[in-house]
């Protein structure tokens, strides 16, 4: 599976969340996309994830396990609708 577009599509579902929505990486694919998804290709993907989160002001990163990374929605600007 190519990496980069797995990346695209969890940040493309993104937007459908609500102001103050928990998540975490998997809950933007469908389950059996998910589980489709390689183990070392979720770890490189869960990386490049956190790293998009870590840039974008909207994503809090509120719990960092050694393995799940729970996230929230902060807010949401006019741009973002």
């Amino acid at each position: 599976m190519d990496i980069s577009l797995l990346l695209n599509q969890a940040i493309d579902e993104v937007q459908y969340l609500n102001c103050g929505e928990e998540f975490e990486l998997k809950d933007l694919y469908k389950g059996y996309e998910w589980n489709r998804i390689e183990q070392g290709a979720k770890s490189t993907l869960g990386t490049l994830f956190l790293s998009y989160a870590n840039s974008n002001e909207n994503i809090k990163i509120i719990k960092r396990g050694s393995r799940v990374k729970r996230y929230v929605i902060i807010q949401r600007t006019l741009s973002d609708l």
